[in-house]
C-alpha cells in the first residue's frame, strides 16, 4: 500500500515540472525565427505599398492643394508687382529713358504700364514720348538711307554688256592714263558683291620706270604691291606715261578709309626715278565717294 502511494506522488511531481529545457530552447528558437520572418513579411508589404505609390484619391487631393497654392502665390506676386510698379514710380524711371532716347527701355516701361495701370495718365505721357522718339529715329534712318543711296547714284556708271559688269567711277573727273592722279573705281556683277580697284598714274616728259608704289598720309605710309607685268602698263607719244591698276584687298581698303581723313595725303611712284605728289581735294573727295558707294553696295542701304 505504501509502495503504490509513493509511485503516485512521484508521477505527480514530474508532471508539475513541465517540459524539459531542451524542448523549451527548441520552442524559443522557433519563436525567434517566426518573429524574424514576420518582420521580413512586414518589410516586404511596405515595399509593395511604396512601389505602388499613393492612391489616386491621395494624389488628386494633393494636386488640388498645389493648384490652390499656385493661385495664391500668383496673386501675391501680382500684388508685389503692383506695389513695385506704381504709376509714379514707372514714370520716374521713364524720364531718364526719355532723356537718353532709350527705345527698348521705354518699351519695357510701357509693357508694365499696360499690364498694371493701362488707364493711368502717366502711361499716356510715356507712350506719347516713346512714339515721338521712334518717329524721329525712323525719319533719321530714312534720311540716312537716302543719303547713302545718293552716294551710289551720283557715281558715273558704265555697263559692259559683254562681261555683265557695271563699273562705277567718281563723278568729278575722268582718270586718264596720261595724267598724274590717284583714284579708285568699283565693279559689280548683277548678282554679286562689288569690288574695288586702285588706279595710280604718272605722266611726264621722261620715264621714271617705277617698280614700287606708295600711298601716305600724315607720315603713315603703305606700299602698294603689284605685279610689274600684269598690273603695270606704259605708253608714250611725245610724252611718257606709266600706270598701275590693282585690285583693292582688305589691307588697302582699311588704309584708304583712314587716308581720306588725313591732313596731308601723298602718292609716290619710284624706280629708276621717283615721282611724289600730294593728292588734291578733288582726288580725296572722289575716293571718299567711291568708298561710300562701295559700302552701300556691299552692306546694303
Amino acid at each position: 500500500m505504501k509502495k503504490v502511494a509513493c509511485l503516485t506522488l512521484a508521477s505527480i511531481f514530474f508532471t508539475a515540472c513541465g517540459p524539459s529545457q531542451s524542448e523549451y530552447n527548441a520552442l524559443k528558437t522557433e519563436n525567434e525565427a517566426l518573429k524574424s520572418e514576420l518582420s521580413a513579411c512586414k518589410i516586404e508589404i511596405e515595399n509593395y505599398k511604396n512601389a505602388c505609390g499613393p492612391s489616386q484619391s491621395e494624389y488628386n487631393a494633393l494636386k488640388t492643394k498645389n493648384e490652390a497654392l499656385k493661385s495664391e502665390l500668383s496673386a501675391c506676386k501680382i500684388e508685389i508687382e503692383n506695389y513695385k510698379n506704381t504709376p509714379d514710380k514707372l514714370h520716374a524711371q521713364a524720364i531718364t529713358l526719355i532723356e537718353n532716347k532709350d527705345i527698348q527701355g521705354l518699351q519695357e516701361i510701357c509693357e508694365k504700364f499696360q499690364k498694371y495701370h493701362p488707364s493711368s495718365p502717366e502711361y499716356n505721357k510715356v507712350k506719347t514720348a516713346l512714339d515721338k522718339i521712334v518717329a524721329e529715329k525712323t525719319a533719321r534712318e530714312k534720311a540716312e538711307k537716302e543719303k547713302r543711296m545718293q552716294a551710289v547714284n551720283k557715281l558715273k556708271k558704265r555697263y559692259d554688256d559683254v562681261s555683265g559688269i557695271t563699273w562705277y567711277y567718281n563723278p568729278y573727273y575722268t582718270h586718264y592714263t596720261n595724267s598724274n592722279h590717284t583714284s579708285i573705281y568699283m565693279g559689280k556683277e548683277s548678282n554679286g558683291k562689288p569690288w574695288l580697284r586702285l588706279f595710280m598714274s604718272y605722266y611726264g616728259d621722261s620715264w621714271i620706270f617705277f617698280d614700287r608704289a606708295y600711298l601716305s598720309y600724315d607720315g603713315t605710309t603703305k606700299e602698294i604691291h603689284f605685279d610689274e607685268y600684269r598690273d603695270k602698263k606704259t605708253e608714250n607719244d611725245t610724252d611718257c606715261w606709266e600706270w598701275i591698276d590693282v585690285r583693292v584687298d582688305e589691307s588697302i581698303l582699311s588704309f584708304l578709309k583712314e587716308m581720306v581723313n588725313g591732313k596731308s595725303v601723298k602718292m609716290r611712284l619710284t624706280g629708276k626715278y621717283s615721282k611724289t605728289r600730294e593728292l588734291n581735294s578733288t582726288e580725296i573727295k572722289a575716293i571718299k565717294d567711291v568708298l561710300l558707294g562701295y559700302d552701300v553696295l556691299m552692306n546694303g542701304e
